[in-house]
């Protein structure tokens, strides 16, 4: 059985020269690179993710880097999974990474087998809590942030995660942000050349760990190029006016990650009874909304999970509407009128699975619906308007309850990352 255990692999990687005790310190350079390891898996896959571009940039170091004295591996799993199987992951897929650097080596590197030293790290609990931290806004946030605060054994937290709304909450974990500890960075340091006077240890910030690195103190940023999924539109529907038989639809798209324009149609038209009119339900509504939304959730595309980085979260909204309606009930009530409204919009949108969300919203504000009053016939094929009977209706509250299913459209894009 394949087990949820997708694991990350952090490796550093650093990379000395010799030196000598009267040498002046020349210029220094450093790389940034990330890779991926597939879910369970050991073997580095060259089609995976943006492994074929990094793998070659490593390459191309290691080639132009003849004097490398030493290099570090340091090896991290996600904290799914049995402890065990994440200790021995970790521990095979820094083997993985030091056979990877032999089989890339010049032949006249002085670096030896012996000098590439592996620490294993296992379980990057430090790395999942401080993802959850910046990350995780669900309701119960704090519920989950107490027990990653917890002074316990770890394998209890993890039993505890699972415990919450029967087990959604972890599974949640699992595809929303354990993919942000499944990167593996690597930090070449290397001087080409010159000899230099040895420097303090200085600590590089890879992420999820701060680790010391030997060797000069100066380190250059290197961008990284990271494919993800990124959402330009999502199809919506209200399933409380569906259940109405209030035929609906939405369409929204995000200008920026905090800003979206909404589009959405109304449109039941039904008619039924003696001459198919003495029942009537017809009902035609076009509005727009513009959203501006509190906090986007951003998220690395990782193996199969679907990137949701816009159109999550809370929002407020400016809406604006106006239509034409016509209902008619027997000889008891027969009207037709037009209606415009604006107001205020306030919802959340949350992950109902890997294809879909949720979305709750409420609107408030004003509306302006003229009338007319109509008296059938005998056999219902004609109307006549009541002259006497038609005004306008004044309305101050609430104007539209939704809860609406959503399909988020992804595209692939490429961004850069890396140290700054």
């Amino acid at each position: 059985m394949l087990r949820s255990l997708l694991f990350c692999l952090l490796t550093v990687v650093a990379l000395c020269c010799p030196f000598h005790a009267n040498a002046k310190t020349d210029s220094v350079n450093s790389d940034r690179y990330a890779l991926y390891y597939y879910c369970d898996r050991i073997d580095l896959q060259e089609d995976y993710l943006d492994n074929a571009l990094q793998m070659a940039r490593i390459r191309e170091i290691l080639a132009r880097s003849p004097r490398i004295d030493s290099i570090a591996i340091y090896a991290y799993a996600s904290p799914e999974g049995a402890p065990h199987r994440n200790d021995w992951l970790a521990r095979r897929r820094a083997e993985v990474a030091r056979d990877f650097i032999l089989a890339n080596l010049p032949n006249d590197s002085v670096l030896l087998p012996q000098n590439i030293i592996l620490h294993p790290m296992g379980e990057n609990w430090e790395g999942l809590y401080e993802e959850l931290d910046s990350n995780y806004h669900l309701m119960n946030r704090d519920r989950v942030m107490k027990i990653m605060r917890a002074d316990i054994p770890t394998e209890t937290k993890k039993w505890r995660l699972k415990q919450l709304d029967n087990g959604f909450t972890y599974n949640y974990i699992i595809h929303r942000h354990m993919p942000a500890l499944r990167v593996a960075t690597w930090l070449c340091v290397y001087q080409p050349i010159q000899e230099f006077v040895p420097d303090t240890m200085p600590e590089v910030n890879v992420g999820l760990q701060t680790l010391p690195v030997p060797g000069p103190s100066m380190l250059m940023p290197v961008d990284t190029v990271l494919r993800k999924k990124t959402t330009i539109l999502a199809l919506k529907t209200n399933l409380l006016y569906d259940a109405l038989t209030l035929v609906n639809y939405s369409i929204e798209v995000p200008i920026t990650e905090r800003f979206s324009a909404l589009w959405y149609h109304q449109f039941p038209w039904w008619t039924w009874g003696q001459a198919d009119n003495q029942y009537c339900i017809r009902f035609l509504s076009i509005g727009a909304e513009g959203r501006w939304w509190f906090k986007p959730m951003p998220r690395p595309q990782i193996g199969k999970s679907v990137q949701r980085d816009k159109l999550m979260g809370h929002f407020v909204g400016l809406y604006a509407e106006s239509g034409k309606w016509d209902f008619e009930w027997g000889r008891s009530i027969c009207h037709q009128g037009e209606h415009w409204s604006v107001g205020l919009s306030y919802g959340y949108s949350m992950p109902l699975g890997r294809r879909l969300n949720m979305e709750f919203s409420l609107s408030v504000g004003y509306a302006s619906i003229p009338y007319r009053k109509f008296t059938p016939s005998g056999d219902y094929e004609i109307l006549w308007r009541d002259p006497e009977k038609h005004g306008r209706w004044h309305y101050f509250g609430p104007t539209k309850a939704q809860v609406s299913l959503v399909v988020p459209i992804t595209m692939k894009t490429k961004r850069k990352g890396g140290a700054r």
